[in-house]
């Protein structure tokens, strides 16, 4: 049995940030590899799982003049497009995320997407749950989901 000042010392020292994920921790090439690693068949996009091309040479991602990801497209792969939507692993400068027409499954974390986005398309998938879109960042302009 913890001694009071042992439990005391434990409780002031605990880290309530231990298990969060902060993606400015990791570059914009490792966040997109973490996002469609999720999906079926990455090779597609990144070309080869075990050494990526580079992030702004990948299907479907567009850069700006900086280098920086605005946004993604992946769409129409109907069965061929299973996988999981993991929306932390996003870059920051992402402005519209377009998935539409695949076979994503899973639930919708909006809290999760970048605070840039703009536009965001998820129709004709298979994703179910419940939304909060009270957590939606600001910025979105345009949400097309069908669920």
């Amino acid at each position: 049995m913890l001694s009071n000042a042992y439990a005391a010392g434990y409780f002031t020292c605990a880290d309530d940030g231990i298990g969060k994920f902060d993606r400015s921790m990791l570059s914009q090439q490792e966040l997109m590899e973490l996002f469609i690693f999720g999906l079926n068949e990455p090779e597609k996009i990144c070309g080869s799982r075990d050494d990526p091309d580079d992030l702004c040479k990948w299907e479907g991602v567009t850069c700006n003049a900086d280098g920086e990801v605005e946004k993604f497209e992946w769409t129409d792969k109907y069965e061929d497009g299973t996988g999981t939507l993991g929306f932390e692993f996003l870059p920051c400068s992402m402005k519209s995320l377009q998935m539409w027409r695949n076979a994503l499954s899973g639930t919708i974390q909006l809290a999760d997407l970048p605070g840039k986005i703009e536009v965001v398309y998820l129709f004709d998938n298979q994703i179910k749950g419940s939304l909060d879109l009270d957590r939606l960042p600001g910025t979105v302009l345009t949400l097309f989901l069908h669920l």
